[in-house]
């Protein structure tokens, strides 16, 4: 990730955020971010990354093409992909693939890349999961009692799911944890992170960002951390 620079990054997801945490509270709103589905993050990160200048695109599809032939509805999908330049987007390598089989034995060529395309290593890939210590199950606030195992799992399972996919270089899990405090985060990162490692995931130091929020249900604390993965494994 030499052209990405992680901290910036979880602080730019990390302003977002907060700047709509503070909104929240503005309207005194019964519900705090913690309260959101994960799903209603995903705009204000893609907001965010927007305003600092990167190309934003949500639920791209991975651009190995599954060895089972799929159709592009079906192939699995990354939560945000930034681009280094706005108005540029990911090329699917996939489609392109497909393109040219298709036109081969006809009297037309596939049309030429368009300048804007990107090559999938040249972008970032970042999964996004957001997990709290304190969530609301079944409209009733309280302690999670899935939190470790979501957040473990989490870490583990979806920088996998980014190595495996030899044809994309940069990538990570842009996590959004809500704990009572700093230290909980930071501890409980550091042991999902560890646990990762054990289990052989390739996992790099994350860039973090953290800022307090309103205790509505027994979170206090905000952390994003982006954990960094490389392809190829």
């Amino acid at each position: 990730m030499t052209m990405w620079n992680l901290h910036h990054l979880a602080r730019v997801a990390g302003e977002g955020l907060e700047a709509r945490a503070r909104a929240l509270d503005a309207e005194q709103g019964v519900e705090g971010l913690d309260a959101r589905d994960e799903l209603e993050l995903h705009p204000l990160l893609a907001s965010a990354f927007e305003r600092e200048g990167f190309g934003v695109h949500r639920e791209v599809a991975y651009p190995t093409e599954p060895r089972r032939r799929a159709f592009r509805s079906e192939r699995p999908r990354c939560d945000l992909v930034l681009t280094p330049e706005p108005g540029q987007r990911p090329c699917d390598p996939a489609h392109e693939d497909r393109l040219r089989e298709d036109a081969r034995g006809t009297l037309f060529a596939p049309a030429p890349r368009p300048a804007a395309l990107v090559e999938p290593a040249a972008c970032l890939w970042l999964e996004v999961k957001a997990v709290g210590q304190f969530a609301c199950v079944l409209g009733v606030p309280g302690p999670n009692g899935a939190y470790a195992s979501e957040l473990t799992g989490a870490l583990a399972g979806d920088l996998r799911k980014l190595a495996a996919d030899s044809a994309i270089g940069p990538a990570g899990l842009l996590l959004v944890l809500f704990t009572a405090d700093e230290r909980t985060a930071r501890h409980d990162v550091e042991l999902a992170i560890s646990r990762a490692l054990s289990r052989g995931v390739r996992v790099g130091f994350p860039g973090t960002f953290a800022f307090p929020i309103a205790d509505r249900m027994g979170n206090g604390r905000c952390t994003v951390a982006l954990v960094p993965t490389w392809a190829g494994m």
